[in-house]
């Protein structure tokens, strides 16, 4: 009996400290990214082009953008060869960059993480963003670590709707009403 109390104590804790320690570092993650987008895209002091290159840069270390391609692209991606899925990844996250990056010009409020869990084999971070513009919203960010022990991004919800469903609806809408298909997703996209 004392062997298998013993056993659990040495495999169990660890996993458990580990965790709660990733819990944790999840929170301070997103914190951080909050304060990374508001001392480097929300500026009003820097050009319109370096807001793009800052939020592009954050952008790319903070979310998985293959696999929310992927996603978003929804039974479109496995029916496109792995140029057309190259293309679309790239200009995908052009996109991203040049509909989000304008919109925190002058931003200023602050992200509050209020609760994180581990749940579905993923962090989910609860945070509520105030600002002096709108009324607070409810944002529930899940993530994961990598193989590299870095959190990436997967999804947002913001008042309980994932910016991923909503996302991979109107892409499948352009998609299922263009003559060209994806192919005329990524153009449409490019023109934006």
């Amino acid at each position: 009996m004392f062997k298998v109390i013993n056993f659990f104590l040495v495999v169990l804790i660890p996993f458990s400290l580990s965790s709660n320690e990733n819990i944790r570092k999840s929170r301070l993650f997103i914190e951080n990214l909050g304060e990374q987008v508001i001392n480097e895209v929300a500026n009003s002091n820097i050009s319109d082009t370096q807001r793009e290159k800052n939020f592009s840069k954050l952008y790319n270390k903070a979310f998985d953008n293959n696999y929310i391609s992927k996603f978003v692209l929804g039974r479109y991606w496995s029916k496109i060869d792995i140029k057309t899925q190259q293309e679309f990844t790239r200009s995908f996250q052009a996109y991203l960059v040049k509909v989000y990056a304008p919109k925190f010009k002058g931003w200023k409020g602050e992200f509050k993480t209020t609760n994180s869990k581990f749940s579905n084999n993923m962090y989910v971070v609860n945070m509520n963003l105030v600002s002096e513009n709108i009324s607070s919203l409810s944002l529930d960010w899940r993530l994961y670590v990598s193989k590299n022990n870095i959190f990436k991004i997967l999804d947002v919800n913001i008042d309980g709707v994932s910016m991923l469903v909503t996302q991979r609806a109107e892409f499948a809408s352009v998609i299922k009403n263009h003559p060209k298909g994806v192919l005329g997703l990524i153009e449409q996209m490019k023109k934006k």
